[in-house]
């Protein structure tokens, strides 16, 4: 069967649906295995979603208009038992700044083309604790790993030439940066005299 064959009922573009728009995707499911499977009615289900929402929408209103909508939802007359999980505010960063501008630079050398800009979904509470400690920061996430480090899944790997890439622009990054708040922070001599 062709890719064309499969058309999707989702609404928007394939960047939308994948990166940035609300989308609702089930990350787990509890069901007999194939090799388990017997002739008889299964007695219970269960499944994990995961809720991507805008980033200035409430967390806990969109969950729990989730939560109304699916326990509205009663499929051959079954009620469904939903248990809410935590929530998190999203965040969407400025990037006009000086560390993007940075890292733009540094990405370029690392992977020698221009950078493009992607919103993803996900969620880092680290990020949001931030941006509300201090306001004006800008916040800017990415670094190198192995292919061992097993960040987003169990069988995650990265290829080499994604790691030597990633090294180099995060040094070129923090040289980057350094220039560009170097020209304008306030800075110390070895005798501790303060210069602009």
């Amino acid at each position: 069967m062709s890719r064309r064959a499969c058309p999707s009922s989702a609404p928007g573009g394939l960047g939308e649906r994948l990166w940035s728009g609300p989308a609702i995707t089930v990350i787990g499911i509890d069901a007999p295995s194939v090799d388990h499977a017997a002739s008889a009615v299964v007695p219970y289900a269960r499944a994990k979603l995961n809720l991507r929402f805008h980033p200035e929408q409430d967390p806990r209103e969109a969950r729990d208009l989730l939560v109304t909508h699916l326990e509205s939802l009663r499929p051959f007359g079954i009620p469904l038992t939903v248990t809410p999980g935590d929530t998190g505010p999203g965040f969407e960063p400025a990037t006009d700044g000086p560390a993007y501008r940075a890292a733009r630079t540094a990405l370029r050398e690392g992977w020698g083309s221009e950078a493009a800009f992607v919103a993803s979904g996900g969620s880092i509470p680290l990020v949001n604790g931030l941006a509300k400690a201090v306001p004006d920061a800008e916040v800017l996430l990415f670094g190198a790993q192995d292919g061992m480090c097993n960040l987003h899944a169990p069988n995650e790997r990265v290829l080499f030439s994604e790691l030597r890439s990633a090294v180099i622009a995060e040094a070129a990054f923090l040289r980057e940066y350094a220039k560009t708040y170097g020209d304008t922070a306030t800075h110390a001599d070895s005798s501790g005299a303060r210069h602009e």
